[in-house]
């Protein structure tokens, strides 16, 4: 009996130790277990511009992955973005917006046709772009599946992919997971990292 309530003790104590080194309270996303930094990379934004890891000094991040032509989640995202807009515009010196495309074959025409239909032409938003030995990695690093899926429809181009987000602050070495893009929950959490 005594063993069992040591092992009950014992379990409980590192539970409770463990809970007490991270502040989940005040945040929505999932807190990483370890501070997880854009990885190496060297691809073109929107503007036909070479953008690398240490383009963003030490601003936040808020990551996800699109594709220009998609129809299914990613408009959504991109209308998300839209009601953000005026946080993005005015926190621009210490936020990032990084869109990583999902699309190897992305154009920058295309890219920007998009951006400018849901008005985020701003410049705290960086839509990223490159080869597919290029992208490949960064899919990867943040666990993002793509798959290419064959239509008969001509011209069609239909990548199945997740719509996760990432929030990164390096100021504070915190990293968040969205499964989904919830713009509700990063929103709250922006504010709280993001004076």
């Amino acid at each position: 009996m005594p063993s069992k309530l040591i092992k009950y003790i014992s379990i409980s104590f590192f539970f409770l130790i463990i809970s007490c080194g991270i502040d989940n309270s005040k945040f929505i996303g999932t807190i990483t277990n370890d501070y997880k930094p854009l990885p190496q990379f060297n691809l073109i934004d929107q503007n036909n511009d070479s953008v690398d890891q240490n383009s963003f000094e030490s601003k936040s991040l808020l990551i996800t992955f699109l594709y220009s032509s998609c129809k299914t989640e990613c408009p959504a995202v991109l209308n998300d973005l839209f009601t953000i807009k005026d946080i993005l515009s005015l926190k621009s010196d210490e936020l990032q917006v990084v869109i990583f495309s999902i699309d190897p074959l992305e154009s920058s025409a295309n890219v920007k046709n998009i951006l400018n239909k849901y008005q985020l032409e701003i410049e705290s938003l960086s839509y990223l772009m490159g080869t597919k030995e290029q992208l490949k990695p960064i899919w990867q690093y943040f666990y993002v599946p793509v798959g290419n899926v064959v239509t008969n429809k001509a011209n069609s181009n239909l990548i199945l992919h997740s719509t996760p987000a990432y929030l990164i602050s390096p100021k504070e070495s915190i990293s968040l997971i969205y499964t989904e893009f919830d713009i509700k929950a990063i929103k709250s959490d922006l504010d709280v990292l993001v004076d």
